[in-house]
Protein backbone atom coordinates (compact mmCIF):
# COMPACT_ATOMS: atom_id res chain seq x y z
CA UNK A 1 0.00 0.00 0.00
CA UNK A 2 0.98 3.81 -1.31
CA UNK A 3 1.72 5.94 1.42
CA UNK A 4 1.41 9.75 1.63
CA UNK A 5 2.22 12.25 3.45
CA UNK A 6 -0.44 15.51 3.75
CA UNK A 7 0.97 17.86 1.14
CA UNK A 8 0.89 14.95 -1.73
CA UNK A 9 -2.75 13.76 -0.72
CA UNK A 10 -4.11 16.81 -1.13
CA UNK A 11 -2.49 17.23 -4.56
CA UNK A 12 -3.75 13.88 -5.78
CA UNK A 13 -6.79 14.88 -4.99
CA UNK A 14 -6.74 18.00 -6.77
CA UNK A 15 -5.70 16.42 -9.67
CA UNK A 16 -8.46 13.75 -9.30
CA UNK A 17 -11.00 16.58 -8.95
CA UNK A 18 -9.17 18.83 -11.87
CA UNK A 19 -9.88 16.40 -14.18
CA UNK A 20 -12.74 15.67 -13.79
CA UNK A 21 -13.48 19.47 -13.68
CA UNK A 22 -12.23 19.37 -16.87
CA UNK A 23 -13.76 16.71 -18.24
CA UNK A 24 -17.14 18.96 -17.38
CA UNK A 25 -15.92 21.93 -19.41
CA UNK A 26 -15.16 23.34 -15.91
CA UNK A 27 -11.48 24.86 -14.20
CA UNK A 28 -10.73 24.71 -10.83
CA UNK A 29 -11.31 27.61 -8.50
CA UNK A 30 -7.52 27.62 -7.78
CA UNK A 31 -4.58 26.76 -8.29
CA UNK A 32 -2.81 23.56 -6.68
CA UNK A 33 -0.21 25.15 -4.77
CA UNK A 34 -3.46 26.83 -2.87
CA UNK A 35 -5.35 23.93 -2.46
CA UNK A 36 -2.53 22.23 -1.07
CA UNK A 37 -1.98 25.81 1.82
CA UNK A 38 -5.72 25.69 2.32
CA UNK A 39 -6.51 21.88 3.34
CA UNK A 40 -3.34 22.26 5.75
CA UNK A 41 -4.19 25.45 7.42
CA UNK A 42 -6.40 25.92 10.60
CA UNK A 43 -9.83 27.04 10.53
CA UNK A 44 -9.37 29.83 12.90
CA UNK A 45 -6.19 31.65 12.18
CA UNK A 46 -3.43 31.94 9.26
CA UNK A 47 0.29 31.86 9.65
CA UNK A 48 2.70 33.28 7.69
CA UNK A 49 4.39 30.18 7.47
CA UNK A 50 1.57 28.56 5.70
CA UNK A 51 1.79 30.98 2.45
CA UNK A 52 4.73 33.04 2.60
CA UNK A 53 6.51 30.46 0.01
CA UNK A 54 3.90 30.71 -2.54
CA UNK A 55 4.36 32.59 -5.87
CA UNK A 56 2.75 35.92 -6.18
CA UNK A 57 -0.16 34.96 -8.05
CA UNK A 58 -0.79 31.93 -5.72
CA UNK A 59 0.05 33.61 -2.59
CA UNK A 60 -2.62 36.62 -3.49
CA UNK A 61 -5.40 33.70 -3.91
CA UNK A 62 -4.31 31.86 -0.92
CA UNK A 63 -4.25 35.51 1.29
CA UNK A 64 -8.09 36.17 -0.10
CA UNK A 65 -9.37 32.74 0.28
CA UNK A 66 -7.62 32.03 3.62
CA UNK A 67 -8.25 35.69 5.45
CA UNK A 68 -10.88 37.09 3.64
CA UNK A 69 -12.81 33.24 3.40
CA UNK A 70 -13.50 33.73 -0.22
CA UNK A 71 -11.82 33.29 -3.74
CA UNK A 72 -10.41 35.89 -5.64
CA UNK A 73 -13.03 37.72 -7.66
CA UNK A 74 -12.46 39.07 -11.16
CA UNK A 75 -12.50 43.06 -10.55
CA UNK A 76 -10.16 42.24 -7.61
CA UNK A 77 -7.97 40.35 -10.29
CA UNK A 78 -7.38 42.90 -12.70
CA UNK A 79 -6.87 45.60 -9.87
CA UNK A 80 -3.68 42.86 -8.66
CA UNK A 81 -2.82 41.80 -12.14
CA UNK A 82 0.06 44.89 -12.88
CA UNK A 83 1.40 44.25 -9.09
CA UNK A 84 2.08 40.47 -9.22
CA UNK A 85 5.28 41.66 -11.11
CA UNK A 86 6.79 43.21 -7.69
CA UNK A 87 9.13 41.33 -5.88
CA UNK A 88 8.10 38.68 -3.61
CA UNK A 89 8.28 40.34 -0.72
CA UNK A 90 7.00 43.94 -2.20
CA UNK A 91 3.83 42.39 -2.98
CA UNK A 92 3.22 40.46 -0.21
CA UNK A 93 3.50 43.28 2.26
CA UNK A 94 1.05 45.28 -0.07
CA UNK A 95 -1.60 42.30 -0.47
CA UNK A 96 -1.51 41.87 3.40
CA UNK A 97 -1.93 45.56 4.49
CA UNK A 98 -4.63 45.66 1.86
CA UNK A 99 -6.24 42.88 3.38
CA UNK A 100 -5.69 43.75 6.73
CA UNK A 101 -7.31 47.50 6.30
CA UNK A 102 -10.30 46.67 4.38
CA UNK A 103 -13.55 46.54 5.87
CA UNK A 104 -14.26 43.33 4.44
CA UNK A 105 -11.20 41.72 6.80
CA UNK A 106 -12.37 43.96 9.72
CA UNK A 107 -15.80 41.79 9.88
CA UNK A 108 -14.04 38.27 9.69
CA UNK A 109 -10.97 38.92 11.81
CA UNK A 110 -9.06 35.47 11.28
CA UNK A 111 -5.86 36.01 12.73
CA UNK A 112 -2.92 35.94 10.81
CA UNK A 113 0.50 35.18 12.73
CA UNK A 114 4.43 35.01 12.05
CA UNK A 115 4.41 37.79 9.39
CA UNK A 116 7.79 39.52 9.39
CA UNK A 117 6.57 42.47 7.60
CA UNK A 118 5.09 45.51 9.39
CA UNK A 119 2.03 45.94 8.20
CA UNK A 120 0.85 48.59 10.38
CA UNK A 121 1.91 52.19 9.92
CA UNK A 122 3.77 53.88 13.24
CA UNK A 123 3.38 51.81 16.44
CA UNK A 124 3.46 47.78 15.56
CA UNK A 125 0.15 46.50 16.54
CA UNK A 126 0.32 42.64 17.85
CA UNK A 127 -1.79 40.99 15.21
CA UNK A 128 -2.67 38.11 17.17
CA UNK A 129 -4.26 40.40 19.64
CA UNK A 130 -5.76 43.10 17.70
CA UNK A 131 -7.03 40.40 15.29
CA UNK A 132 -9.42 38.65 18.42
CA UNK A 133 -12.31 41.36 17.88
CA UNK A 134 -11.34 42.29 21.58
CA UNK A 135 -12.59 45.46 23.37
CA UNK A 136 -9.89 48.69 21.76
CA UNK A 137 -9.32 49.22 25.68
CA UNK A 138 -8.43 45.76 26.51
CA UNK A 139 -6.23 45.61 23.72
CA UNK A 140 -4.89 48.98 24.75
CA UNK A 141 -3.99 47.43 28.30
CA UNK A 142 -2.44 44.70 26.61
CA UNK A 143 -0.01 46.74 24.24
CA UNK A 144 1.03 48.39 27.32
CA UNK A 145 2.19 45.65 29.48
CA UNK A 146 5.55 44.82 29.93
CA UNK A 147 7.03 41.85 27.26
CA UNK A 148 6.83 39.68 30.02
CA UNK A 149 3.54 39.82 30.80
CA UNK A 150 2.18 39.66 27.32
CA UNK A 151 3.34 36.72 26.85
CA UNK A 152 1.50 35.26 30.11
CA UNK A 153 -1.65 36.70 28.93
CA UNK A 154 -0.61 34.31 25.89
CA UNK A 155 -0.10 31.46 27.78
CA UNK A 156 -3.62 32.51 29.96
CA UNK A 157 -5.74 32.78 26.92
CA UNK A 158 -4.06 29.66 25.07
CA UNK A 159 -2.51 31.61 22.48
CA UNK A 160 1.18 30.42 22.92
Amino acid sequence: MKTYTDDALARTIYQLAAQRMQAAGKQMPCSEAVFSVMTGAAPDGVSYRQIGHLENADFLEAAYMLLLGRPLDEPSRKTWQSSLSLPKQALQTLVLKTIMQSGEYQKSRIPLTDCPFPLFEGEQKNLLISSQALPERLVRIYQKMPRFMQKLAKKAAGKE
